[in-house]
């Protein structure tokens, strides 16, 4: 039988039994609600301490929920199935229920033994019941603080083990900034053993704790700093003082890496990025050599800068270029220099700090760079950057630190550099246009994006790649491009590259009410243009491939449609085989 609510507060119990007893001079039992004995002042004599009884009377108190004041034991009515009835030993005895949150608990009797006993409870008689009264509220309260011990001490502990286990740093200090309670995380994140942080004072670990504790006003979600060894570092996290009558007793201070919530961050507000190499189609000679000098760089932190015409695919190379290095599971930020406005572009770049100019959010914000700490940023376009924006890149890449607008102290970064333009920036330094310093530091290792009309031999493969793409969203069933149509947009130059390509297949595939796209489903400027360039003076050479292919499109590919060609051109069979294959060769050097 498991012990009860009296047996955990049995010392408490005891002493008041024995006050009882002190007071009144009468023998005092108290009982749990199994009848086991919790306390007896006889000394054994009448009953033992943990042991039950039979508890005739102590069965109907608990039952009646009142007391019961029996001067004749023995004959009262509870006892009449007792083996003792009409023989009890007892002389006298009042049993009173202990109540505990309105249940009963257990019963207190107090019982004379002999006829002075039996006399001296007779005499009190009519004190006994307020004083039981009394008694048993203070065995109550006793249980209550009991229960109030374990409650504090099993929320204490689980507070202890939630905090220990906590992502999340935790430190807790008094007023004197004596640190009282630090968790694993903290030790984590700060890098040091439990034993050396206790001996430490968050006065001289953290810059900001002062002004917490003087002016008790602490800051949730901002970034601050521990210094640590002389090493500094940096987290983001809350500062909460604590109160007690109106004075600050301590400071709680929660914790994060700064590193790790910006990964945090990049990771539930960015899209899922899977570009690769793969993903960069093309067969052409010009494209593969690329690709095989990025994969390269891939492996490295050097700064790579690409060079291109719009259009040709510059980000997707960066965006490979970092998923295809060891830094792959960090934050990639791309900002295009030419498409905000160069009053934003600052703040975009580096952030800025609290209060740095009217309207600035109230906590800071943080600029690409530090968004991008640990893995790489992208500056597209990067030929339009102001010029006064061009020494703090340069500062950037010299450095490694960042300086947010309006602050007073830098951040360390650890960030690669990608960028890309479409300009002549050797001619824009020496126009005074470009920062020659800068020039060097991002020409480290250049790239070049070789235009569509120098790969014209993956027009086929890119449309095929764009139809299916388009097919998925549009849900049509495209089988591809006419004859007319693939040689239309085989011939065109692509001004605006993979850009305008993608663009013109989206509008064709929308366009389309047949399952193969012919000219009419083109965009417009495509077919004016081709209209154009037939109404344009040719070459001899150029004449002579346009009949050729004119001739073998109408008659076949066959032996028997290359003799009704050569017939037609008025040249023989061996002729007509020695210019295909001078018109083919010339088209495999384009590519």
């Amino acid at each position: 039988m498991e012990h009860s609510i009296l047996f955990t507060i049995q010392e408490e119990v005891n002493l008041v039994a024995e006050a009882i007893k002190s007071v009144l001079e009468l023998e005092v039992i108290i009982y749990d609600q199994n009848h086991v004995v919790v306390a007896a002042t006889g000394g054994g004599q009448h009953a033992v301490v943990g042991e039950q009884v039979r508890g005739h009377i102590i069965k109907e108190v608990l039952k009646t929920d009142q007391p019961i004041y029996n001067l004749n034991p023995g004959f009262h009515d509870a006892c009449k199935s007792c083996v003792l009835y009409k023989n009890c030993a007892e002389k006298a005895d009042v049993s009173y229920p202990l109540k505990h949150e309105g249940k009963n608990v257990g019963v207190i009797s107090l019982t004379a033994f002999t006829k002075e006993q039996k006399a001296e409870f007779e005499r009190k008689h009519d004190i006994l019941s307020n004083y039981l009264d009394k008694m048993a509220d203070l065995i109550s309260s006793k249980i209550n603080a009991e229960s109030l011990l374990k409650k504090y001490l099993s929320m204490s502990q689980t507070l202890q083990v939630a905090i220990r286990s906590m992502n999340e740093g935790i430190i807790a200090a008094d007023h004197n900034g004596r640190i009282l309670e630090v968790n694993r995380s903290a030790k984590h994140i700060l890098h040091i053993r439990r034993d050396e942080v206790l001996q430490l004072n968050l006065l001289d670990m953290m810059p900001d704790l002062p002004k917490v504790l003087f002016t008790g006003k602490g800051f949730t979600d901002r970034d601050y700093s521990f210094i640590i060894n002389g090493e500094k570092i940096n987290v983001f996290g809350s500062a909460i003082p604590l109160e007690h009558n109106e004075h600050i007793i301590g400071v709680v201070l929660s914790f994060k890496d700064q590193l790790e919530v910006q990964k945090f961050a990049y990771s539930i507000t960015s899209e899922v990025d899977d570009s690769n190499f793969d993903i960069i189609v093309g067969k052409s000679k010009a494209l593969l050599e690329t690709k095989a000098i990025a994969k390269q760089v891939s492996a490295t932190d050097s700064t790579v800068l690409f060079l291109g015409e719009s259009g040709t695919g510059k980000e997707l190379f960066a965006r490979a270029v970092h998923n295809n290095s060891h830094r792959a599971d960090k934050p990639f930020r791309a900002i295009n220099c030419a498409a905000i406005p160069e009053a934003l572009l600052e703040s975009e770049l580096f952030g800025y700090s609290e209060g740095a100019f009217t309207g600035a959010r109230k906590k800071g914000k943080p600029g690409k760079f530090e968004l991008a700490n640990g893995g790489t940023i992208f500056l597209d376009e990067i030929g339009d950057m102001p010029l006064h924006l061009q020494v703090k890149i340069l500062r950037v890449l010299q450095e490694r630190k960042v300086e947010r607008i309006g602050a007073n102290e830098s951040v360390d970064i650890d960030v690669r550099v990608l960028a890309a333009t479409n300009k002549n920036l050797e001619k824009m330094v020496k126009d005074g246009e470009f920062r020659e310093d800068l020039y060097y530091r991002l020409h480290v290792i250049p790239v070049h994006i070789p235009p569509l009309r120098e790969r014209i031999g993956d027009v086929p493969v890119l449309l095929h790649y764009f139809v299916n793409h388009y097919m998925e969203i549009t849900e049509k069933e495209i089988k591809g491009f006419s004859p007319d149509a693939l040689e239309l947009l085989s011939s065109y130059h692509w001004p605006g590259n993979i850009r305008e390509l993608q663009n013109t297949v989206e509008y064709a595939i929308n366009m389309a009410s047949e399952q193969w796209v012919t000219c009419d489903n083109l965009p417009a400027r495509l077919r004016e243009v081709n209209e154009s360039e037939e109404e344009q003076e040719l070459t001899l050479s150029e004449m002579e491939e346009k009949m050729i292919k004119k001739a073998l499109d109408k008659y076949g590919d066959t032996l028997d449609g290359k003799k009704k060609v050569a017939e037609t051109l008025g040249i023989n069979i061996a002729t007509l085989y020695r210019k295909i294959n001078k018109f083919e060769i010339n088209r495999n050097m384009q590519m």
